[in-house]
């Protein structure tokens, strides 16, 4: 986790992008996991044992991202629609125009699809929610020494709002990511600190599958980043 991050994120904190570069990142990011992801859990889900803290987890992560529930919102899928209009694109740009995703994008995706209905459920668990919902500052938000921003401050200064004009009323979905993830957070380290044992072929094979998940994430970025005609510094 703290290797999760890429040569070409500064790109989107600051001005300059243009329409079809910010289009191509969202675009990616929208067919790649966003869309599917409540499914990509279920799916996990449906790999469990009968284990009740483990259920109850995904449950409510699934139960919050198809609906938006618990943070009073709307499905997180939705939410970034609405994101996505606040910036000028149209619905159809995204639900109905055909995807020409990169390559790269396509096999992390099918990556993603393929450990997620696979055994054993720790790998599907930790692969989804540890990694693909994570982020380079996993550390520090667990430890307490980062903490995300919350509520308006997160709107008020998020990148899409200072430098892209994206309306203050269309970033639910960032509010919601900033009032729901961090139990989030604790739930899914959690549920694979104690099911995981601290060493064994098990504990490798987690290692392992979110690591072929670091390079792939990489290279689908690199692609992306490609499209959106940005060259690594």
């Amino acid at each position: 986790m703290d290797r999760k991050h890429h040569w070409a994120y500064p790109s989107l904190t600051r001005p300059g992008l243009s329409r079809d570069a910010l289009y191509q990142h969202f675009r990616h990011e929208y067919e790649v996991y966003v869309r599917d992801f409540p499914v990509l859990l279920a799916r996990a889900l449906g790999l469990c044992p009968p284990l009740d803290d483990v259920r109850r987890a995904l449950a409510e992560n699934i139960y919050e991202e198809q609906t938006g529930a618990l943070s009073k919102s709307a499905p997180h899928p939705e939410l970034f629609l609405v994101m996505m209009a606040g910036l000028g694109f149209t619905r159809d740009a995204f639900v109905t125009a055909p995807a020409t995703l990169h390559p790269a994008a396509t096999a992390y995706r099918q990556f993603l699809l393929d450990v997620s209905a696979r055994q054993p459920w720790q790998v599907a668990v930790a692969l989804l929610t540890v990694w693909v919902e994570g982020s380079v500052n996993e550390r520090g938000e667990l430890t307490g020494t980062f903490t995300r921003k919350r509520g308006e401050e997160a709107i008020r200064t998020h990148p899409m709002v200072l430098h892209y004009g994206c309306p203050a009323e269309s970033m639910a979905l960032v509010k919601a990511h900033g009032e729901i993830e961090g139990s989030h957070r604790h739930d899914a380290w959690q549920m694979v600190l104690d099911h995981v044992p601290d060493e064994g072929p098990l504990a490798d094979e987690v290692v392992a599958t979110v690591e072929c998940g670091l390079q792939l994430w990489l290279t689908y970025r690199d692609g992306v980043a490609e499209r959106m005609g940005l060259q690594r510094p």
